[in-house]
Parts: structure tokens; C-alpha cells; sequence
């Protein structure tokens, strides 16, 4: 499936994490999707902001994965109105918004005041993690299932065309997706890569790492509804963490959806705490 992509993998520049106390895994969790998403404002149609209470990122395109604030530290007296003054930078563009919180996130209440503000509580997502030298990684794949990696315009336009109707991107937020993504480099030497699984040629599922905070953060993961309940997702997920650990990896994590948890737990992946987002819709 996956087996040549080793042979041009890099072992990322940044330390791995080998420590795998509760405390620490929370963190590396949070701290990997947050540079993770930090990578994209590279794009240049994408703005970054930052302050030592939260970082934002913010766009002209009216679709909230876009623009996004996480990484909020507020302290306890004002959290009404700096949430007000973060939300009118979305109201400026007019573009929707999703607020991220996490482990770290504070306060720890800071969902309460979102929902107060007129934000509307849009997932759950527990923090996971998985040590890739203990996983289970029993799989039994349909016949006619491979894997590759995506390392040109045209595997990434496929790889788009799977994942964006499964995360219902409309058909302008699904090319401004694939734009960001494209400009952002692909193949085995970036610290962002992207997978496809197929069966029997067709693009069926697929998923993305992101190396850093010294882990291997799993996103992405989408398998379309007509080939869901056939073991496709495990046998990509399973194999994209092999190449997480051949490329230096002792850890995987992800914030994982309501539908996917079943799956991380029976590959090994355990809680270390919650994840939220929540949407601002302009009026």
C-alpha cells in the first residue's frame, strides 16, 4: 500500500516527542493542530494575526475554515467584550468564523461566553493520542485498496474532490481549498502531506499529517459515503500512522469527529481531553 513512500520520506527537523505523560500529550495535541493550521497563513490569501491573548486567521472567502481564531488566552476580567472586538474582524469582512478551543484554552469555560456572544457550538472533538510503536495495526482492506501519496497538481485535485463533499465545502470554498493547499508544497519533505486511498482506481478516502509540536497530527480523514463500512478507513488511517512512525514519529494524534472515534480506539488511540468549535454566521 504504502510500501515504496518510505524510501523518500524525511525524518522532520523538529525533536520528536517521546514523553507520553497525560499532561504532555494534551498539550503536543493542541500545539500540533495550531501550527498546523499557523502553516496555512502562508498562503497569501490568507491573513495571520496574533496577540498574546489569541492568533487568527482571516480570509475574503465566506466559508469558516478560512478564518479561524484558536490559541485564546483570555484572562477573567473582559472576556465579553474581546471576544466582540475578535468577532468584528470577521463582521469587517463579512466571512464566517470558527473559534477553536482546547486543553489549553482559557478560560476553561471560554464555550460559555462564546455560546453568550451568539456563536453556535458546532463540534465536539475529543484530543486523542496514540503511541505508533503500540498500535494495533491489524487491518483487512477490501480487495483492490491502495495508497499513495499525494505529490503533484492532479492527486491533490483528486484528493480534494474526495474530502472537500465529505467536509461539505461548497463548490468555492472546495477551490479555494485546493488553491491553499497547493501553494502550500507537496510530498514526502513537507511537514504538511496528504494521502489517497483507492479501490480499484477510483480516489475513495483520504487523509493528511501534519509533523509538529514533535508529533504526527492526523486530519482529513474522509472516506466517501458510498464505501464507508468496508475497512477502508482504518486501512488508511493504520497505514498513513506507519509512515508517521517511519519518518521518526513515537506519537499520532488528532481531534477526532463524533462518527471516527470507534475507529481511533480500536487502533489505540486514547482521550487526553476535549476539543470544541464554534461558528459565527454573519447576519
Amino acid at each position: 500500500m504504502l510500501g515504496t513512500l518510505h524510501d523518500n520520506s524525511v525524518i522532520p527537523s523538529r525533536s520528536m516527542l517521546t514523553d507520553l505523560a497525560p499532561d504532555v500529550l494534551a498539550a503536543a495535541i493542541e500545539r500540533n493542530g495550531i501550527e498546523c493550521c499557523l502553516s496555512w497563513a502562508t498562503w497569501p490569501e490568507m491573513t495571520l494575526g496574533r496577540d498574546d491573548r489569541m492568533t487568527w486567521t482571516i480570509t475574503d472567502i465566506p466559508f469558516p475554515f478560512f478564518n479561524n481564531v484558536f490559541n485564546t488566552r483570555l484572562p477573567e476580567n473582559g472576556i465579553g467584550s474581546a471576544i466582540d472586538r475578535t468577532i468584528d474582524r470577521f463582521r469587517h469582512r463579512g466571512v464566517p468564523a470558527f473559534w477553536w478551543t482546547g486543553p489549553a484554552t482559557r478560560p476553561a469555560d471560554l464555550g460559555q461566553h462564546l455560546r453568550r456572544a451568539g456563536l453556535e457550538h458546532a463540534v465536539e472533538a475529543p484530543a486523542m493520542a496514540v503511541d505508533l510503536r503500540a498500535m494495533n495495526e491489524a487491518t483487512s482492506p477490501p480487495g483492490g485498496f491502495s495508497i499513495e501519496e499525494v505529490v503533484d497538481a492532479s492527486g491533490l485535485r483528486q484528493w480534494c474532490e474526495v474530502m472537500t463533499p465529505v467536509y461539505q465545502f461548497p463548490d468555492f470554498a472546495a477551490e479555494a481549498w485546493y488553491r491553499m493547499l497547493a501553494s502550500l508544497g507537496l510530498g514526502a519533505e513537507r511537514l504538511l502531506r496528504h494521502f489517497l486511498a483507492r479501490l480499484d482506481g477510483k480516489p475513495v478516502a483520504t487523509a493528511s499529517l501534519y509533523f509538529g509540536a514533535g508529533v504526527a497530527g492526523l486530519s482529513s480523514v474522509a472516506t466517501l459515503p458510498d464505501h464507508r463500512h468496508r475497512r477502508i478507513g482504518t486501512a488508511l488511517t493504520v497505514a498513513v500512522l506507519q509512515e508517521a512512525r517511519r519518518a521518526g514519529c513515537r506519537v499520532g494524534t488528532l481531534f477526532s469527529s463524533v462518527m471516527g472515534q470507534r475507529m481511533y480506539r480500536r487502533i489505540g488511540f486514547r482521550e487526553y481531553g476535549k476539543g470544541a468549535c464554534y461558528v459565527w454566521t454573519p447576519t
